[in-house]
């Protein structure tokens, strides 16, 4: 089973955070105990800036590497910009940074859904319901995982920018 593409409400949905971020209310999603990244793409085909939010599921910092999911996988548009471009702008909380992003291995994904469902299970199930995932328990997450994109996001090696 993968993610289902989003209706209309959906995508205004998702696209709230960013307009928010651009407002200046960036960090409320604290509130809610999510932790955001916004990843600034250059467009593959247009050559644009390219803006989008995505969660944070771990962050490692031992190795400085932050792991986040793709919604819609490989079919993403941000995901697409920077497998053209494999530099992007990233920026979590008032930290800002070159970034390159390199996907996990499978059996390291149903891992992270695990960890991060056992830290935040409301917001979990919440999130998967919204792309279509229903799960039962973790066994089954760590299956639904085999099929999800997540991605580790490190900074460059000339940026490392204060944590």
């Amino acid at each position: 089973m993968s993610p289902t593409r989003p209706n209309a409400f959906l995508k205004f949905f998702y696209k709230a955070p960013l307009i928010m971020h651009k407002i200046g209310l960036g960090g409320w999603e604290k509130l809610i105990g999510a932790e955001w990244m916004l990843i600034t793409t250059t467009g593959r085909k247009s050559g644009k800036r390219r803006e989008t939010m995505v969660d944070v599921m771990d962050y490692d910092k031992t190795t400085d590497t932050y792991y986040i999911e793709a919604a819609y996988g490989i079919h993403a548009d941000w995901y697409k910009n920077i497998q053209v471009n494999p530099v992007f702008e990233a920026q979590v909380g008032r930290r800002k940074f070159k970034a390159r992003a390199r996907i996990l291995a499978e059996k390291d994904t149903g891992e992270v859904l695990v960890q991060f469902f056992r830290r935040k299970p409301a917001y979990t199930r919440s999130v998967m319901a919204m792309v279509g995932m229903k799960f039962e328990g973790e066994d089954e997450l760590r299956e639904l995982g085999k099929n999800l994109t997540l991605l580790a996001v490190e900074p460059t090696p000339h940026d490392h920018s204060a944590r």
